[in-house]
């Protein structure tokens, strides 16, 4: 930076004032979004149709497999 301050003999005087400055770099920012406009509601319906028949049959073959593993380690029994 560099200040100068005129001579002129008067009630006036012209300050004169040169910055030397440097431009910041600037980074890219990544920006990640979605766009829900333009989502295929009926598409989103139908796969979340599709997870709930695959969560049905977790569930189903889990419990059949639960109940084989207690049946064959405290089989049923009956008495009269």
């Amino acid at each position: 930076m560099e200040v100068s301050v005129s001579s002129i003999l008067s009630d006036n005087f012209l300050i004169k004032i040169d910055l030397y400055l440097q431009k910041q770099s600037v980074s890219d920012k990544v920006i990640s979004y979605r766009t829900y406009k333009s989502v295929d509601m009926e598409a989103v319906l139908a796969d979340m149709r599709f997870l709930i028949w695959c969560w049905n049959h977790l569930v189903e073959h889990y419990d059949c497999t639960l109940k084989d593993i207690v049946d064959e380690n405290a089989p049923l029994r009956t008495k009269k």
